[in-house]
């Protein structure tokens, strides 16, 4: 994979955006990639719940840190490549999750949120020219905050994870014309929990929906994943594919991974 910034983007909550973003870094890094993944949603931040058991020592700089010109962004990524057995690299950037800190950065100006833009545009050069990685992932606030905006606007792809859900539908087709054909941001569309995994759809019914995004979206739709029960059971304070690397949840963002990596 030539050096990438992906940003993982969604119209509201609920469609899975993190458990994709999580889980696609681990597979990359699965892979012998190396990789980085930011939690930029600092309104719900996740990731450290997710991965607190993979945190060896206590946070010192977080990503908020950085954000504030607190620190380099070298201090905020955390090696947890030891935890997953990878044959890559995983580093990862946290917001902090307390609620102090969600406050603070909740009360920003939008002065301030237009300049934090440049602070993310400067990890590029940090991330791939001194720390070697091969791709950024990006784990974006749902819907057209400031925030988000960033996230994808630094980025060179967007992956935007909608349901079949009306409202999810309805809410990315508004952020596609509002938002992405304004700024003119390549993007992709990832259908997540469509039709339960026990059913059984033949090719014909998949592209079928396939087309039919595509004309809703007018975009690319990169991959269809089924919903599984039990990855939205699942406990969340850890990757689906550190506790079943053999689901077909992950064969199918496996699938995703590799047209990202063409794109």
């Amino acid at each position: 994979m030539r050096e990438k910034i992906i940003a993982i983007h969604s119209s509201r909550g609920g469609t899975g955006k993190t458990t994709i973003a999580v889980n696609l870094a681990l597979t990359y890094a699965h892979e012998g990639l190396n990789i980085a993944l930011l939690d930029l949603d600092f309104r719900a931040p996740s990731l450290f719940g997710v991965f607190s058991e993979g945190i060896k020592k206590p946070v010192k700089c977080w990503l908020n840190d950085f954000m504030l010109d607190r620190c380099e962004i070298g201090q905020v990524l955390i090696d947890v490549s030891d935890k997953y057995s990878l044959d890559g690299k995983l580093l990862i950037g946290l917001a902090n999750p307390t609620i102090e800190a969600i406050r603070n950065m909740m009360g920003r100006s939008r002065a301030w949120e237009v300049a934090a833009a440049k602070k993310l545009f400067s990890v590029r050069t940090s991330i791939f020219n001194e720390m070697h990685m091969d791709c950024c992932i990006f784990d974006t606030s749902p819907g057209i905050q400031y925030s988000s905006i960033n996230g994808v606007v630094s980025s060179d792809v967007t992956v935007i994870v909608t349901t079949l859900d009306s409202l999810d539908i309805e809410g990315v087709k508004n952020m596609l014309v509002e938002f992405y054909d304004e700024f003119e941001k390549k993007s992709v569309i990832l259908m997540n929990k469509v039709f339960p995994q026990t059913r059984m759809w033949s090719d014909n019914e998949r592209n079928e929906l396939i087309t039919k995004m595509q004309r809703v979206f007018k975009r690319p739709i990169i991959g269809v994943i089924p919903c599984y029960c039990d990855v939205l059971e699942a406990n969340r304070d850890s990757p689906l594919i550190a506790e079943n690397p053999s689901h077909p949840f992950l064969k199918d963002l496996q699938e995703v991974g590799k047209k990202l990596e063409n794109i």
